[in-house]
């Protein structure tokens, strides 16, 4: 009986997911790890099947099989260097907002999916809860959903679609900017894309994140009283807490690795926690449940 050879895809993939991981914790890589992997995913499946058929029948086959996973990691390289998670071509733009109307306060979900999303404050005579503009690819859409209930306005974004459930090559793109008169509670969904969250200028009430495997940029409002929660993921989370904030910080860390400035917040106990804290005007109260991500606060 002919005694066929050992598989080369386990091994090289485990060689691979080295690479790219190192790659993405050094900023190499204009995609996260996690963005690479969920658009090129099929491309395993094709590799798997090959080596199946002939992958393990000969030396050449199994030639075959490296020469052609090498070419594809070139590729897909040099496909994210090239788009640098730009819309692929043939997508839509769309322009949406939700008036303010008479709410004195709102509640905001984003679920991010695979977009990378930019939030940013709208000028303080906006008569707009939000304004958005939202840059997506073929096959897929912005859902939004509103109600108002008593005097809260509830806002919900969403992509949906056949390019976001496949995976697809295109990354959407999502503009932001929320009305700074009002308070808001923010909940974010992290999913697969990155997020930069400019709070500063915005009155958050509460924030919630969870990270799940993307990448998200915080930056903490500059005045108010803010409750925030960090749902930590496979991703990882900056927090940037402006100066003259004072801050609150408790940490279950999980297996994964969470850093905070302790100049700036020094460790009491369980908690990190600024010197002026219980009497300060402009401050965060900071809960992180930490995953298997990092996450970083200064």
């Amino acid at each position: 009986m002919e005694q066929r050879r050992p598989g080369l895809i386990g091994p090289l993939i485990l060689i691979t997911l080295g690479v790219l991981l190192l790659l993405g914790n050094l900023n190499v890589l204009p995609l996260s790890f996690w963005e690479i992997g969920f658009r090129y995913w099929p491309l395993l499946l094709i590799l798997v099947g090959l080596e199946i058929i002939i992958g393990r029948q000969s030396i050449v086959g199994g030639l075959v099989i490296l020469v052609l996973w090498v070419a594809l990691v070139a590729g897909v390289l040099w496909l994210s260097f090239a788009q640098g998670g730009a819309p692929i071509a043939g997508g839509t733009t769309e322009q949406i907002a939700q008036p303010l109307g008479g709410i004195k306060s709102a509640t905001v979900d984003l679920n991010i999916g695979v977009a990378r999303t930019e939030v940013t404050a709208l000028g303080a005579d906006s008569n707009d809860l939000m304004q958005g503009t939202c840059r997506h690819a073929e096959g897929t859409r912005v859902v939004k959903t509103y109600s108002v209930a008593g005097n809260e306005g509830r806002l919900a974004l969403k992509e949906e679609g056949l390019n976001f459930i496949l995976g697809g090559a295109g990354v959407s793109r999502w503009e932001i900017g929320l009305n700074p008169a009002i308070p808001i509670a923010l909940r974010v969904n992290g999913g697969v894309g990155r997020a930069t969250l400019d709070l500063a200028a915005l009155n958050i009430s509460s924030l919630n994140v969870d990270t799940g495997i993307g990448t998200l940029t915080i930056t903490t409002p500059r005045t108010g009283v803010t409750t925030m929660r960090v749902n930590g993921g496979v991703g990882s989370v900056m927090v940037a807490i402006p100066q003259g904030v004072a801050a609150r910080i408790r940490v279950d860390s999980g297996i994964g690795a969470t850093r905070v400035d302790q100049a700036r917040f020094p460790k009491l106990g369980e908690v990190y926690q600024s010197a002026d804290y219980a009497g300060a005007a402009n401050r965060i109260d900071i809960e992180v449940d930490g995953g298997v991500g990092s996450i970083d606060i200064r």
